[in-house]
């Protein structure tokens, strides 16, 4: 991708930002949240003129940006799943943006350097504030809870749609699908345990190696302030008057370290602990396998339920069927809507795609079950 286009994508970003943030601070009744939503709209409102001069200067192509399905999706998941998911999703919106701009950053006009940086310092503190009022809950781990039911849903309806084909009866369909869900359930849980454990295992090495190095960079950092600047003599006496020096010299690094005088990183410039620790890993083998697993097996109930009533109600196995499909259909569709904006997709067209391929997934199990039963002569 050139650079105009993902500078472009960069400012979709921030447009986005900027109208959900506008939309959550007119409905929030959380007074600590409130509150941060208008520091935050008040920050993209800069970064957004920012970026219209930037793109006059830059030629940028004029796009319209259309983000009114995924602002109201948003606002629907802060209604229903509260603030977890929500913070959770705008949050992935923030990291994304971010990493778009750093791939090119080398490419702005070197006038315009100071602007970004000062924005990516904001940027940097927009997402550690959205961060630290996410929370831990279950609904804060997108991934799991998205993906998890998605793929109990979507296995578990095509499955019960090629039973119907051939079994013609509610109790078996019930029972065949609820193996299919149990060892689906098993399956996915212990793939996310071990997934997870290798990506913590990697990921604490890497850590362990990037503490040495910033241990030995710290050394060396505060070797050479001491040696080629007056200014630094006494760096360290604390963060604050390093602070109120740079800013006397009108050194715009005291932006960064007036933004983050909360980070670890700072802490460890003063001497006090570490950066990094084994609790800074998120990967969290037992509790990933857990969520995957429960979500899962929530998909899955979904497309059993109609089955279930009908071993009661004596419906026939076709109706539920189609009850069966209506109401994963829905889930599927609510499913991706998370997953679009999550993604920063078009909510609409990555809704009919899911849906779309999840129905025709269930038709072909269907009509396989169907010509077995009428070809094979395999029914009971």
């Amino acid at each position: 991708m050139d650079t105009k286009k993902l500078l472009l994508k960069v400012l979709d970003s921030e447009i986005l930002a900027y109208s959900i943030y506008s939309e959550l601070y007119k409905i929030e009744r959380d007074r600590q949240l409130k509150a941060k939503l208008k520091e935050l709209i008040e920050i993209d409102k800069k970064h957004l003129k920012i970026w219209k001069t930037l793109g006059s200067e830059m030629r940028l192509p004029a796009t319209k940006h259309t983000h009114a399905l995924n602002v109201a999706s948003l606002v629907f998941v802060r209604k229903i799943f509260g603030k977890g998911l929500t913070i959770s999703i705008v949050n992935s919106i923030e990291n994304r943006k971010i990493s778009d701009l750093s791939k090119v950053f080398s490419s702005i006009p070197s006038k315009y350097r100071t602007q970004i940086v000062n924005y990516l310092v904001e940027e940097l503190y927009q997402e550690r504030l959205l961060k630290k009022e996410g929370g831990n809950g279950i609904l804060a781990n997108i991934r799991d809870v998205v993906f998890g039911m998605n793929d109990g849903l979507v296995e578990v309806l095509a499955a019960v749609a090629g039973f119907t084909g051939v079994l013609h009866n509610n109790l078996l369909i019930f029972i065949a699908g609820s193996i299919v869900g149990i060892s689906g359930t098993i399956s996915m849980a212990v793939g996310a345990y071990l997934s997870s454990k290798s990506e913590r295992d990697i990921e604490t090495n890497n850590l362990n190696r990037l503490e040495l190095e910033l241990q030995v960079a710290k050394e060396r950092l505060v070797e050479d302030l001491k040696k080629h600047s007056e200014n630094y003599r006494n760096f360290n006496k604390g963060i604050n008057e390093l602070i109120s020096k740079l800013k006397m010299f009108k050194d715009p690094v005291y932006k960064v370290l007036e933004k983050e005088k909360d980070n670890p990183l700072m802490k460890f410039l003063k001497g006090s602990g570490k950066i990094y620790s084994r609790s800074t890993v998120d990967a969290n083998p037992m509790k990933d396998a857990f969520y995957v697993g429960a979500f899962y097996i929530l998909g899955a109930v979904i497309p059993l339920l109609s089955f279930l009533v009908g071993i009661v109600t004596n419906v026939n196995p076709y109706m539920n069927l189609i009850i069966s499909v209506v109401l994963a259909g829905i889930a599927i569709a609510i499913i991706s809507d998370l997953i679009a904006i999550n993604s920063n997709e078009n909510v609409g067209k990555y809704i009919t795609q899911s849906v779309g391929l999840s129905l025709a997934a269930a038709a072909v199990t269907f009509f396989v079950g169907y010509g077995a039963s009428l070809y094979l002569h395999v029914a009971i």
